[in-house]
């Protein structure tokens, strides 16, 4: 196990994608994603194809830990865990289960009613087209600008469910 600089005990954060591109890959991501629910644990989902930072992040981190980024990537208590192969053999040998022990269980499913579990929804204010629009005042015209309240999806974090 690496340690990682940012503080996450008793915390599961797994980074995956929910792009279809690659079946295989979205597939993992799933499996990895299953597993952590049958267990009922609470984790942090950070899915790269909605934010761009997470997969900054991510590289920042399996640089740190001398790992290539392969998703789906699982980071327990800030330590580097691996990828789905790592996680279903060690879920079938029982050492996960030894490990989720102190992490913070949920009774159920984890599904927020705004984002539908995504933790993303289109932004308030560019309705996720990306632009907003400014008036001039001195003339009737109007001219389109980058919106910044979103990231470059045109989506903005759930705040029900990102904490």
């Amino acid at each position: 196990f690496q340690v990682s600089a940012v503080p996450e005990f008793g915390r599961i954060v797994i980074y995956t994608t929910s792009l279809r591109v690659v079946r295989t890959t979205f597939e993992r991501c799933e499996l990895v994603r299953k597993i952590f629910q049958n267990h009922r644990v609470k984790f942090e989902e950070k899915n790269i194809a909605l934010n761009s930072d997470y997969g900054k992040e991510l590289d920042e981190r399996c640089r740190s830990v001398c790992e290539v980024p392969s998703l789906p990537v699982v980071f327990i208590d800030g330590h580097y865990l691996g990828g789905a192969e790592k996680i279903l053999l060690m879920n079938e040998s029982g050492e996960l289960q030894d490990l989720l022990t102190k992490i913070e269980r949920v009774q159920l499913p984890q599904e927020c009613f705004s984002c539908g579990g995504f933790g993303f929804l289109p932004c308030s204010a560019c309705h996720g087209s990306k632009m907003s629009v400014l008036r001039n005042c001195f003339t009737d015209s109007f001219k389109a600008l980058k919106c910044t309240a979103c990231n470059e999806n045109g989506l903005q974090r759930c705040r029900s469910c990102a904490g």
